[in-house]
Order: structure tokens, then sequence, then C-alpha cells
């Protein structure tokens, strides 16, 4: 690896249509075995002057698994043995809060877990893993997504509240109310655990969501002429939205400095002046 492939880009919604139309500018270098098995496929892109890593968390092909079954732990693990220390992911979410459009992007600043059963952390069987959430993601990584954005003109929310629900079926209006009541703005299912997995491997993580449909209940979508011409508008502006994934995440990873020193680097700090751990991450794993 490059000093900037650093940096990855995990993809969900559209990434094998986006890898598709890119594949002069990747080349396949995984999936990478872990304690954890097999992680999801990585791909080296080289594009505008810019070297960063791929990985579509749900297959190369297709939607080859669904959000409860990634195997989120080992394609945290397989990104940090591979030297990433940044990861930017995109996923596709559905609109809570009604200001909200499709095709827009939108960057988290916090984060709901409503998921059950999924293996949410690396230090199974071990005393670790108190580990403070605030930021819940990358600061750093959001300045350089929001230039990037005002930049390239994409449209995008400044924050939001995402929660992460179970799946694979979509939420029921009463479910859907519940989170509004919680303060949620959108919903989705892939970035819990993967982001709190991420902070335990003191890598920095940030989320970009793209408003794919309305959450059940909150808006009226049956199939008048009028509503089916304008969803296929949004469409248009989520694929364009998606489409333009690698060019932006050339821009952030340009942005970044190499080797930095973000809060992000310091999350297990406090087990190391304990003399709990040592810095070589691999001895903190506990049982897959």
């Amino acid at each position: 690896m490059t000093p900037r492939d650093t940096f990855a880009l995990v993809g969900g919604y559209g990434a094998p249509e986006l890898l598709a139309a890119n594949i002069q500018h990747v080349q396949r270098v995984g999936p990478v075995p872990t304690p954890f098995g097999l992680s999801a496929p990585i791909y080296r892109v080289r594009i505008s002057e810019a070297h960063f890593v791929f990985m579509p968390r749900h297959g190369a092909v297709g939607q080859e698994v669904a959000a409860p079954w990634v195997n989120y732990r080992a394609n945290v693990y397989a990104l940090k043995e591979t030297g990433v220390r940044q990861i930017m992911t995109w996923s596709g979410a559905a609109a809570v809060n009604l200001s909200l459009a499709v095709g827009q992007c939108v960057m988290p600043h916090d984060l709901l877990d409503d998921t059950r059963g999924r293996e949410a952390s690396f230090f199974k069987g071990t005393d670790l893993g108190l580990l403070r959430q605030r930021p819940v993601f990358c600061e750093e990584m959001r300045a350089a997504a929001e230039s990037a954005f005002r930049r390239l003109g994409v449209d995008y929310w400044p924050q939001g509240v995402y929660a992460c629900t179970q799946g694979p079926r979509l939420q029921t209006p009463a479910e859907v109310r519940r989170l509004r009541s919680w303060g949620a703005d959108i919903v989705g299912m892939t970035l819990a655990p993967e982001a709190f997995l991420a902070r335990e491997l003191e890598m920095c993580y940030f989320p970009l969501c793209c408003i794919a449909s309305y959450a059940e209940g909150v808006k009226d979508r049956t199939g008048e002429a009028l509503e089916e011409a304008v969803a296929e508008a949004e469409l248009a502006a989520l694929r364009e939205t998606v489409g333009r994934m690698f060019e932006i995440a050339a821009f952030v990873s340009r942005s970044l400095p190499v080797g930095g020193d973000c809060p992000c680097s310091h999350t297990m700090d406090e087990y190391r002046k304990q003399g709990r751990i040592g810095d070589d991450w691999h001895n903190w794993i506990g049982r897959p």
C-alpha cells in the first residue's frame, strides 16, 4: 500500500454500479482473511491523482449480503490490517425528517443503535471496550467532506441523527414514529456496529448517507402519475450523488493529512496508561 492507501471508502447502495463504471481505475486486492472470516472485496483506486482503498460492504457484483449479515468485524479488521487509518462510508438511508429530499446527502453527527444480536465489539471476552462515543464521528473528516461537497456542488445537510435498525425488513410506521420521537432524522441498517468497531481500532470514521426514500408513514407515496414522475426524478438525483462518490473520496483523501494525529487515533490511550494494552492492536482482539 502507498501512503495514500491509508484512506478507505466503504460503499453501500449502488456500489457495484459505481465499481463497474470506474473499472479502469481499480485493482482488486482482496478479500482479506481475518480471525473473523473473510472480509468483503478490497480494491485499490487510482483516480484524479488520488490513491485510496474501496470496499463494497454488500458485495462487488450485487446485493450479495444484506445489512444484518455483513461481516463488520472482518471488514474493519481487514482495512486496519492493510494500513487504513481513515474510513469514509456511504449508505442509502430513508428520510424520517420531511425537510430532507431523495438524492440529498446527510452528514450525520449522532447515531442511534436499534440493532439486536450483531457482533458489535472486537473485545469479546476481555475487560476492554468502555469507550466514550462523543464525538460519534471524526470531526477532521467531517470538515474535509464538507469542503468537498461545497467545492463539488453536492446538495447536503451538515448534520443529522442516524437510527440504525436490524433489518433486513424495513421499519413499520409505528417504529418510524418511535424513531422520530427519539430525534432521528434518517434511518438505515449499516452504521452500527461499523462505526463502533472502527473506534475500537483507533480509526477515523465518517459516514455520508444518501437519501434513497422516505421512511414508512412519513410521506404518502401512493401511485398517482405525478408522484411517479417525481419519484423518477428523485431516483435520478440519488444515482447522480452515488455516481460521484469516487470523485468525493478523491477530494477528501487529498485533503486529509498523511500521518496526522487526529484524536481518533488515541481512543485506547487510557488503557495504554493503565498498562492493560500495548501498541500492537492485534493483541487487543478478543474471541472471534
